[in-house]
């Protein structure tokens, strides 16, 4: 699963640099001994672009609600019916983006694959 969504991704040339930018800015909030004043900013405004991109422009790839997770469950059992409210899809975005988040880890270079 995790290479078919960055696959997806590398597909669409502004999804594929926002996924590249939160994913620099992902690994360097990683690193050991790392500042949140020189990460903090820039990881979470380019959280929010490729957030908006998926959402906006790929909203055919926001997974259904997972099973596994408590917030998924909490909208399964009060919205069950009409359309999805924004703060789900920027929940079902962040499901969506878990594997690029798992590949941003320092010394990964799958990162690369989306360059």
């Amino acid at each position: 699963m995790p290479r078919e969504i960055i696959e997806r991704i590398a597909t669409c040339d502004d999804g594929r640099t926002l996924a590249v930018d939160y994913g620099m800015n992902l690994i360097s909030s990683r690193r050991h001994g790392a500042n949140p004043r020189d990460w903090e900013l820039p990881l979470t405004v380019t959280g929010i672009h490729l957030d908006d991109h998926l959402i906006t422009v790929h909203s055919a790839w926001l997974p259904d609600r997972q099973p596994d997770c408590d917030v998924c469950k909490l909208w399964r059992e009060d919205h069950a019916i009409g359309p999805i409210q924004e703060v789900e899809a920027l929940h079902r975005a962040w499901h969506l983006c878990e594997p690029l988040r798992e590949v941003c880890a320092p010394g990964n270079h799958e990162l690369t694959n989306l360059m």
